[in-house]
């Protein structure tokens, strides 16, 4: 599940990530190896979701956590694909890989997920 941004960001009092968590400048991105950026194409991912108990957080490319959202389910996430390596190895992702390696840091492609589900 992504969340709004705000509330992520613990503003008006919402919960979010402790204040201790990881920041995107001068890191890489855990599933593509681009180096992220610190602004808006930046999220937080929990690699096990919340509503399963997670409660890590890694910086990664907003592109990248929303194609991990759009082919697998909550609980795929919290059962086997909570490993990277076993997430890079599914087809869908390796494929989503090898297009996005050749993006620039800051892309983000909001039409993409949309087109997919619509049948485009």
């Amino acid at each position: 599940m992504v969340v709004k941004r705000r509330l992520r960001e613990g503003h008006d009092g919402q919960l979010g990530p402790p204040p201790e968590a990881p920041t995107a400048a001068g890191s890489l991105c855990p599933l593509c190896g681009r180096r992220l950026l610190d602004d808006a194409t930046t999220d937080l991912h929990h690699p096990v979701p919340r509503s399963h108990g997670g409660r890590a957080v890694v910086p990664m490319h907003r592109v990248c956590h929303q194609k991990i959202h759009s082919v697998f389910t909550e609980a795929e996430l919290a059962t086997t694909y909570h490993d990277w390596n076993a997430l890079r190895a599914h087809p869908a992702i390796a494929d989503f890989i090898r297009w996005i390696a050749r993006k620039p840091p800051g892309f983000y492609d909001r039409s993409r997920a949309t087109n997919a589900r619509r049948g485009r």
